[in-house]
Order: structure tokens, then C-alpha cells, then sequence
């Protein structure tokens, strides 16, 4: 991939980015696959016709000729800016003269809003206010007794013989849907909580009553993979055999020297299994006093920021911040902007000031530890991105590593391991005061 610089103005910055044939053809091929199975289109993957072939004849050129131009742009785009080290506010506007064809080189302009360089009143170490912290005993408790429930067995219960609400069951079952075995729902000795609503509602309500031992045959509905025309699921219809084997409590292991071993390696006795707990619970305060820390010293920061954020800057991280939160609430929670608005009982108003307000506390912060950085001359060194990675992935760096330089985000991952290592810095120097406990 080739990046050129085009031309720089008032704060936007044009690049001009070409494919190679080889790289347009990769690209393509992976776009068509992903659309066929985001749209579940029934592709014959070891057919003569190639995924892009079908998802034109599928879409129609005009169709297909779009999806894959806006996608091939979006998904390089990265890459681009990380071959000319470029840190964007928003995301860019694109636009290509031709479309992109397999084999073919292809070349697509895309214009953004740079990150703009300012500076600070003063340099000085801030001050801030945080909270000690000492371990209590309570929680070490807590911990503990959540380890013990971790680690208790089920056993037969035999305080009564009849299903209740809320009881722990052993089952055997046999199910077919159209005189078909159902194989999920064909075991001799399945687990089952009623009430947990892990089952429909016409199961849980043939085993509640049962007796230990009884046998029970009974039809119940279950949704299907499959939409009807109005988007509901469509509902299949099952006929199961049960049979109670068992109704199940847990047993709880005592809190010895013996079972203290079994949890935590290296540990022999209760006495050092708390000392651990105790170490780790604190270690989790510290890391969340770190965090707390370096945030409050990046708002002080951003308190000695000079002048004024330009409005274009202003109104681009304005703007995808709510076509985030659109497309958040479309993907997590199936909601629209006037659903939430109404579950939150708040106004189109409130939720422009509110997304206004965290917008300008995130850009001053970031612009503030940027003209920090650049003024202690600091750059990200492979330990500095390590921390940064571990920060968004705690446990998983690795994995957040090879993301990033999959999708071509590492210079962005490399500008905010800077700040990171700015705002850790200003917290190192900070005069800090700690409130008690």
C-alpha cells in the first residue's frame, strides 16, 4: 500500500492511498465473504463462482460496487494513517474516481481532521486529592466465603421428594421435535435450576411438582433459529420424556488447612490463603487508584490547556460520538435514540449537553497530555506500548496487541501509550494528598 500527503489546510489533512492489484483482490475476496455471511446469503464456497462474483450477481453491480468500495476504504484506512503517522480526530471522509476492481490497482483519496497541537500555561506538577485505602478484614472474608462457594459439590438433597421453585435438579431426558431425537435434550443425567428461565416456561412448569423418581411425559415450545415474516421467532414444538433422578443441593467444602491447598497453588494453610486474598484485593485497590490517580492529574492538566479547541475538531468528536452511541444501542441493547431517551427519562436536550460536556473533559485531557509529551520530548518504547495494551486488556495485552496490528491501529495505539506514559509521569511528580480511608 502506498500513502502520499496531498495537501494540508485549516486544520484537515488530504491522503491519497493506493492498492496493488494483488492487495485489491485479498481485500475484495474477504469484503464479498463477510457480507455473505453478515446477510446469511447461501454461497456454494466450493462452487466455481468466487464470493465476489455471487455478491455482484447477489446485489446487482451498482449495489455490490458501493458496499465494496465504501468497505475496501473504510477497512485500509487505518493502515494509511499509520503509514503516514497521522493522529485523527473523527473519522475520515473518503471518496475514489473509479471503483475497485479484482486485480486491478485501486486508488482513494480520504481527508481528516488532525489532532491539533496546542500547549500549556505551565509545566509545574499539579496537586490532587485521593483516597488511601487498607484492606478490611470483611472483604478478605468475603472473598473467601465466594471461594467456598466456588468450590462446594451437589449432592443429593433428600429434605423432600418434591420439585419445588428454585431446586437444583438431576434429569433424564428424551426429546424429539417431528419424531426426531433432539440430541442437546437426550441425556441420562442433566442438571437443571427451575426458575433460572434457562428453559421455556412450559418446561419449567411440567418438572416443578414432579417427585423424585417420577416419570413425566410432556410437549412444550421452543423458539427456532429461524424469523417469521413479522421478525418474531418462529416457535417449534417439542415432546420430552423426563424422569427426576435426583433433587440436588450444594455442599459447601470446610475451611481447613486441606481444602485452603486445593484452591490457590503454593498455599498449604487457611493462614497464607488469606494473606493472598488480602495481597490481591489490595493489588486490585492499587491498580484502581493508579487509574483514578492519572485521570484526575490529566484533568488538572487540561485546566492550564492555552486557548480554544478549534469547532471543527469540537464538532467532529461531537458527532461520532453520537453516531457511536446510535450504533451502540442499535447493537447491544436493540434500542433507538427515542427508546433510551424515554427509558432514562431524559431529553434530546439533556443527552446533547451531557454528551457535550464528556466530550470536551476527553479532548482537553488529550490535548493536554499530548503538549505534556511533546514538551518532555517522551516516546512510546515497546515497554510504554506493552503497559498500554495491558491497560484496555488487563490479562490479555497480547491479544490487544495482535488486534491492533491486524486491523493497522498502531500508530493510534502508539499515541495513546504516550499519553499513557505522560499521565503517568505528571502522576509520579504530582503533589498528591491522601484523604483517610
Amino acid at each position: 500500500m502506498k500513502v502520499e500527503r496531498v495537501r494540508e489546510k485549516d486544520g484537515k489533512l488530504e491522503l491519497m492511498a493506493e492498492l496493488s492489484g494483488a492487495e485489491v483482490a485479498q481485500e475484495l475476496n474477504e469484503i464479498a465473504l463477510a457480507e455473505i455471511a453478515k446477510n446469511e446469503y447461501d454461497f456454494d464456497h466450493n462452487g466455481d463462482q468466487s464470493a465476489v462474483a455471487f455478491l455482484r450477481d447477489r446485489l446487482g453491480s451498482d449495489e455490490a460496487a458501493f458496499v465494496f468500495d465504501e468497505a475496501l476504504m473504510r477497512k485500509r484506512a487505518s493502515f494509511a494513517l499509520t503509514a503516514a503517522q497521522v493522529d485523527i480526530i473523527g473519522s475520515p471522509v473518503y471518496r475514489c474516481l473509479e471503483h475497485a476492481t479484482e486485480g486491478k490497482p485501486f486508488e482513494y483519496h480520504l481527508v481528516v481532521v488532525l489532532v491539533p497541537e496546542m500547549e500549556l500555561e505551565n509545566y509545574d506538577p499539579v496537586s490532587i486529592t485521593v483516597p488511601s485505602y487498607t484492606v478490611k478484614k470483611d472483604e478478605v472474608d468475603e472473598e473467601i466465603e465466594r471461594m467456598v462457594k466456588a468450590s462446594s459439590v451437589n449432592v443429593t438433597d433428600e429434605s423432600h421428594e418434591t420439585v419445588i421453585k428454585g431446586d437444583k435438579v438431576e434429569l433424564k431426558l428424551e426429546t424429539t421435535m417431528d419424531g426426531k431425537k433432539v440430541r442437546p435434550l437426550c441425556t441420562d443425567g442433566r442438571q437443571y435450576s427451575t426458575g433460572s428461565q434457562t428453559m421455556p416456561d412450559d418446561f419449567d412448569e411440567a418438572i416443578i411438582g414432579m417427585k423424585v423418581g417420577e416419570t413425566k411425559t410432556f410437549k412444550f415450545l421452543g423458539p427456532d433459529t429461524v424469523l417469521n415474516e413479522d421478525g418474531t421467532p418462529k416457535m417449534d414444538e417439542y415432546e420430552c420424556t423426563a424422569t427426576v433422578n435426583r433433587i440436588l443441593t450444594a455442599q459447601a467444602p470446610t475451611i481447613n488447612d486441606g481444602w485452603a491447598s486445593t484452591v490457590r497453588a503454593g498455599v498449604k494453610t487457611v493462614a497464607e490463603l488469606r494473606e493472598v486474598v488480602e495481597k490481591e484485593i489490595q493489588e486490585k485497590h492499587d491498580d484502581d487508584y493508579r487509574r483514578l490517580a492519572e485521570n484526575l492529574a490529566g484533568n488538572e492538566l487540561a485546566k492550564r490547556l492555552v486557548g480554544k479547541i478549534p469547532d471543527l475538531v469540537y464538532g467532529v468528536a461531537v458527532k461520532e460520538a453520537k453516531e457511536n452511541l446510535v450504533k451502540n444501542l442499535k447493537e447491544q441493547q436493540n434500542m433507538t435514540v427515542e427508546e433510551y431517551l424515554e427509558k432514562e427519562g431524559q431529553t434530546e436536550q439533556q443527552l446533547n449537553q451531557q454528551l457535550m460536556m464528556n466530550i470536551r473533559q476527553q479532548l482537553t485531557r488529550q490535548f493536554a497530555l499530548n503538549a505534556f509529551a511533546k514538551h518532555r520530548g517522551l516516546i512510546a518504547e515497546e515497554d510504554d506500548m506493552n503497559a498500554y495494551f495491558e491497560s484496555i486488556a488487563p490479562g490479555k495485552a497480547n491479544f490487544a496487541h495482535r488486534d491492533f496490528k491486524k486491523d493497522g491501529r498502531m500508530y493510534a495505539a502508539r499515541c495513546a501509550a504516550t499519553r499513557l506514559k505522560a499521565a503517568r509521569i505528571v502522576v509520579k511528580e504530582a503533589n498528591v494528598t491522601k484523604l483517610g480511608q
